[in-house]
């Protein structure tokens, strides 16, 4: 085998810390409980008979193409509001790493069976949650950061350092993100109002979306066009360049100011938080793992946070130490 096939192999399949993807997890997770949570306070009007949305819309919605849509056949809203409840739980372990394969499953069928459910309610924001739910579930997320490894590692059935695991659930995650960006500039290009400079004058005319406050000079041509052109530039430089790491750092600090800007100025609940929350996965568990220890470093007390495993350890050896013979 080559060099360039072994070196292509090594970067998609090979195997690294689980660290990168176990953050990405608890992203995921925390995301879906508040989506869970926020959609919960009108449950009735979109997940019963008596709502806005009851399961015959669904059915229409879905035109003979088949589903996995098992909710559609629930009818009674109380038996609705535990399976809800119970998908809401799902969110919660997975964030917590406790049970993590069988809670991300029960994360990502959950959302899926909710989606097909009432899928006029859904956002981007939805739509990117149901990815990375995939995305959580096959991959070893819950190899770090997890209530399952502190216990395992409290019981001596694993070690302070998590295991190698492999590495192309990650990689999946990157090129998912890359054909999002990618795909978004392709069809904004399309537009008139995007090629001629003046797409990002309409969107802060949709007074109903306001959040903070914006300048006025915000508005001008000449920054109309800058955040126009700008968006799409910094958009297919995440898309292609994020995988070069020299330019990683500055190309995902643009889509950071880019998500940034949007989540100050406009009120789209969760889409800019759960889109960068991708953005770890383009690190390696040993670069997140090296700048939380230089961080614990700087506050001794987050160590305990960040580094658990080695705290219940050192524990575990003073305990012997002075225990009498």
């Amino acid at each position: 085998m080559s060099k360039e096939k072994i070196s292509f192999n090594e970067a998609v399949f090979g195997f690294g810390s689980p660290v990168a993807l176990a953050t990405f997890r608890i992203f995921v997770g925390l995301f879906s409980l508040l989506n869970f949570l926020m959609t919960a306070v009108s449950f009735n009007s979109w997940y019963t008979e008596k709502g806005l949305y009851p399961a015959w819309m669904a059915q229409r919605w879905s035109e003979g193409v088949p589903r996995f849509s098992p909710l559609i056949y629930v009818q009674d809203a109380r038996l609705m509001a535990v399976i809800y409840a119970v998908i809401t739980l799902s969110a919660l372990t997975t964030m917590l790493g406790l049970w993590s394969r069988v809670s991300s499953v029960v994360l990502f069928v959950g959302t899926l069976a909710l989606h097909h459910r009432s899928p006029d309610i859904l956002s981007s924001a939805d739509t990117l949650i149901r990815m990375w739910c995939f995305y959580v579930m096959i991959a070893p997320s819950g190899a770090a950061l997890s209530l399952d490894r502190m216990i395992a590692i409290k019981k001596g059935k694993a070690t302070v350092e998590p295991k190698e695991v492999s590495l192309w659930p990650q990689r999946l995650i990157q090129l998912q993100l890359s054909i999002v960006y990618f795909t978004t500039v392709w069809w904004k290009w399309m537009g008139s109002m995007w090629r001629d400079g003046t797409a990002s004058y309409y969107p802060a005319q949709l007074h109903e979306f306001d959040r903070f406050p914006v300048p006025d000079f915000v508005n001008s041509h000449f920054m109309v066009m800058l955040t126009t052109y700008g968006t799409l530039i910094v958009e297919l430089a995440v898309a292609f360049l994020a995988f070069a790491k020299p330019l990683r750092k500055w190309v995902l600090l643009g889509g950071l100011l880019l998500h940034g800007y949007i989540e100050y100025s406009m009120n789209i609940p969760l889409f800019g938080y759960v889109i960068t929350s991708s953005y770890i996965c383009f690190y390696s568990g040993e670069e997140v793992t090296a700048w939380a220890r230089r961080l614990s470093e700087k506050y001794p007390n987050l160590r305990k946070v960040f580094f658990r495993g080695e705290a219940l350890a050192e524990e575990g050896e003073s305990s012997v130490v002075q225990s009498p013979a």
